[in-house]
């Protein structure tokens, strides 16, 4: 990072350092301009000095934004820690995210055309069975997974 920083940096201080090289050079015409010329040279000058600061703020405007995104991201990425439930009983190993995907399955299998929007899952280990409830319906006896 400290050489991206830098190298901005030096960029910012040779823009500013045109800009002051432009002025000088148009304050040493105005005399001469105003000589031949009074109206014309103002006019001139002040178009000169509207192009140049422009050019200058675009670069520093568009990097730091991109330098915050970046940050955000790692952020993001550190908030989610890697998660596994497995439930042991009677000797058995029972992975719940398996079972959750086993039970949409039979969801969509049993009600084609309904959208899934929520599904409540009950583990009995016991019995080798998990019953859900989808879309915060009444639970059916027969809306149960095998394991």
């Amino acid at each position: 990072m400290a050489p991206r920083k830098a190298s901005v940096k030096a960029e910012t201080a040779q823009a500013v350092e045109a800009v002051k090289a432009a002025d000088t050079a148009a304050v040493k015409a105005e005399p001469a301009a105003e000589e031949k010329k009074a109206a014309k040279a103002p006019a001139r000058k002040t178009a000169a000095k509207k192009v140049e600061p422009a050019a200058e703020k675009k670069p520093a405007a568009e990097k730091k934004p991109a330098a915050k995104t970046t940050a955000r991201k790692t952020a993001a990425k550190k908030a989610e820690p890697a998660a596994d439930v497995v439930i042991e009983f009677g000797g058995k190993q029972i992975v719940a995210k398996e079972i959750l995907e086993s039970a949409k399955k039979d969801f969509a299998a049993k009600h084609e055309g309904e959208e899934l929007k929520s599904i409540h899952l009950y583990i009995k280990p016991e019995e080798s069975v998990a019953y859900y409830v989808a879309n915060d319906g009444i639970g059916d006896p027969e809306d149960k997974v095998e394991f």
